[in-house]
């Protein structure tokens, strides 16, 4: 409870800075601040799921101990790693550079930037249910395909507002494509290292509202921004994401 109120708190005084005052030059650290407080609450969201544990995946057996914290640091250690070969030599993204918005940076790379995968990754398996016996390849699939949607709309406004330049022009409003492309391969593998598990309905309607309000917090900064195609697809992606819900809950579809 006190997690989801920090959370949206927080969330909602930076919606306002953004949308209306802009953030004051004191603040400047709440932009880090925010990916790792979206990081904190999509974990604690997955902590209230059933986690499947086959005897033969030993490595998640006590997933809410020591496997939790196993995936976290991976997908922070890989994120991070990732975004620093990236900046060094303009492989998978393409050529970019960060500023000093998002925090200290580790070898050019921000370390809060670990934290925005953890979320990005977390919230996504959140509502990706799946079933089967190939059911962690289909729910990679999902994840790639929520995380590259949300990276659709982050990506151009974080640009515009200067969290990064890169150094190619054209693509999705100056977003080289190789970088959305990349997104969707790294958000689907990262997803391999958080366990197969089912949510009820509680907890997957949180997690649905909490994709569909960065899209609409970012779609209204790029509206504002001029950058009116944002806008389309963050209510593109909140319709989506909404539709997902009501039809794998229709049809009592949980991920086991």
């Amino acid at each position: 409870m006190i997690v989801n109120i920090i959370f949206w708190v927080w969330y909602s005084i930076g919606a306002i800075l953004l949308l209306f005052t802009g953030v004051p030059d004191a603040l400047e650290f709440s932009n880090g601040l925010f990916l790792i407080l979206y990081a904190i609450y999509a974990v604690h969201l997955t902590t209230k799921a059933d986690f499947y544990s086959p005897a033969a995946n030993r490595l998640f057996r006590n997933w809410k101990h020591g496997g939790l914290y196993l995936s976290i640091g991976l997908i922070w250690l890989s994120g991070v790693g990732i975004e620093m070969i990236g900046v060094q030599t303009g492989w998978p993204f393409g050529t970019y550079e960060y500023s000093d918005i998002l925090g200290y940076r580790l070898l050019g790379v921000p370390f809060t930037l670990g934290f925005a995968w953890i979320a990005v990754v977390y919230n996504a398996s959140l509502m990706s249910p799946t079933i089967g016996r190939y059911g962690k390849l289909v729910r990679a699939l999902k994840v790639g395909l929520w995380t590259v949607i949300l990276d659709l709309v982050l990506d151009p406004v974080a640009y515009h507002r200067s969290f990064w330049t890169w150094a190619e022009q054209g693509g999705f409003y100056g977003v080289p494509w190789s970088n959305y492309l990349s997104w969707f391969i790294i958000g689907a593998l990262m997803s391999l290292c958080v366990p197969l598990f089912k949510i009820d309905l509680k907890t997957s309607r949180r997690a649905v509202r909490l994709y569909q309000m960065i899209l609409l917090l970012f779609g209204l900064m790029g509206v504002k921004a001029g950058l009116l195609g944002i806008g389309l697809i963050a209510v593109t992606g909140m319709i989506m994401a909404e539709g997902s819900h009501r039809y794998a809950y229709r049809n009592e579809v949980n991920s086991i």
